[in-house]
């Protein structure tokens, strides 16, 4: 009997560490706020002068930062804004918008019936949308969205960090 005690507690002992390994692995795979953030603002860099080119207008206000979710220690990092005055009709400005997201490697949907287009690529996702559904005319206004969600380390990071303003990528 004693043997089989002994058995059971080294079973349990064996599958209690495996356990814990096994959960530290994909926690350390998930990205902290620090790496979200610098992998968001260089994406950010990289598009946000090629969608521009692309699409035309201005890009009313855009600063990326950190909001948590209800206290909860879940952070989203995001930055909004919109473009103005772009070059095409609402239909191709968002196929413009399509094409650049593809070039710089974004797995992108298309929503005609919204007038949406969403693409993403690692954390990082980016919507571009109509601002009036029903504006088709030359210069429509588009909205843009990118962000990265439901980023659950580095609290002490996203609660300090400063918000980083996009505009400074496009002028």
């Amino acid at each position: 009997m004693t043997r089989i005690l002994l058995g059971l507690a080294v079973l349990l002992l064996l599958s209690a560490c495996t356990s814990d390994a096994g959960s530290g692995a994909t926690e350390g795979s998930e990205p902290d706020a620090e790496t979200v953030k610098a992998e968001m603002d260089g994406e950010a860099k990289a598009l946000l002068p090629d969608l521009l080119g692309q699409v035309g207008g201005e890009v009313n206000g855009m600063l990326a930062t950190f909001s948590e979710r209800g206290g909860f220690g879940i952070w989203d990092y995001v930055a909004s804004g919109a473009i103005v005055k772009p070059s095409g009709t609402m239909t191709e400005s968002l196929a413009a918008v399509e094409t650049v997201l593809v070039e710089h490697g974004y797995t992108v949907e298309a929503d005609d019936e919204r007038k949406r287009v969403t693409g993403t690529k690692g954390n990082v996702s980016v919507t571009v949308e109509a601002s009036l559904l029903t504006a088709e005319k030359k210069g429509s206004g588009l909205n843009i969205r990118i962000g990265s969600s439901g980023i659950q380390d580095g609290d002490d990071f996203a609660e300090s960090a400063p918000a980083e303003d996009y505009l400074t990528y496009v002028r």
